[in-house]
């Protein structure tokens, strides 16, 4: 079964191949090999979903495209919006671990088999990524890019950290703030373990929880009352942004993406080791619409 997506994936994967094709363009006579990952990488194509329709089932973990439920169009998955650029990174690697997906991969590659080289591994992404960065690379000889684009609160922050350690590795990260996980977070502060050990491990540390919530104790007596704050979306954000910044150096001003009524559902953010990597993230994010001018090589 072909995966859905709601309408506003074709505004984030216009935004990926618009830095894609930015970022090769600007290493295209370097001397570095270039690597793609896309740790979340789905199958070949989805389904756009045009009308509302509530959805079947509800996972706080697994996010729920509610407000759109018709299929009439196709869109290119991120697997190949990263191979059809023009100037392809040396190499691909595609982490999907679901047998169906794994199988729209294998005819990806396939296709491309004569003028792409791909590596596909059916592993999650955390697996996936390890594996990357234990291979023979570095900075010296490499330069790379990683889409992570979970589903839900699935992404590690491990993961992300290993990337970054690596010196190497620019990042584009979907931050399901609303689709997911403002979910997992009840007013009264008593999150269920299964949740606070996702979040834990999605921020890399209990950290997100004094940003949503606060605690005010009313007379002498009185037990402390856990109450959420009422900047916590921004304050989680910042947070995310923040552990960015200081694991890659940089950190991207973050562009909203909202569904077809408006509301908002997550927040595409880049990090990397480079401040000219930043300025042309920064302008795509922002504008969309042209590219910046970028000196060779200072990516």
């Amino acid at each position: 079964m072909v995966a859905e997506v709601g309408p506003w994936a074709k505004e984030k994967l216009d935004i990926l191949a618009r830095y894609l094709d930015f970022y090769t363009k600007v290493l295209k006579n370097q001397p570095w090999r270039t690597i793609y990952i896309d740790a979340f990488a789905g199958g070949g194509s989805a389904k756009v979903r045009i009308k509302n329709e509530p959805a079947a089932t509800f996972d706080l973990l697994e996010p729920t495209d509610s407000q759109d439920g018709e299929q009439e169009e196709f869109l290119h998955g991120s697997p190949r919006v990263a191979l059809d650029i023009a100037n392809p990174f040396s190499r691909y690697v595609f982490c999907e671990p679901a047998a169906k997906r794994a199988v729209e991969l294998n005819e990806l590659e396939a296709e491309f088999s004569n003028s792409r080289q791909i590596k596909l591994l059916k592993v999650p992404a955390a697996e996936g990524i390890a594996w990357v960065t234990s291979q023979a690379i570095s900075k010296k000889t490499h330069r790379g890019v990683a889409f992570l684009d979970p589903f839900g609160a699935r992404l590690e922050w491990s993961s992300v950290q290993s990337l970054a350690d690596t010196g190497l590795f620019e990042v584009v990260v979907n931050f399901a703030l609303n689709m997911a996980i403002n979910r997992m977070l009840p007013n009264d502060g008593d999150v269920p373990v299964a949740w606070a050990d996702t979040l834990d491990r999605y921020f890399g540390s209990h950290e997100w929880f004094e940003e949503v919530y606060s605690s005010d104790a009313h007379g002498l007596f009185a037990s402390t009352e856990i109450r959420k704050r009422d900047d916590y979306s921004e304050r989680l954000l910042e947070l995310y942004r923040r552990n960015l910044k200081n694991a890659f150096g940089f950190v991207s001003t973050p562009r909203l993406i909202r569904n077809t009524r408006g509301a908002p559902l997550y927040y595409l953010l880049w990090a990397g080791p480079h401040r000219k990597g930043l300025e042309g993230a920064d302008y795509i994010l922002r504008m969309g619409d042209k590219l910046p001018k970028i000196r060779k090589g200072s990516t």
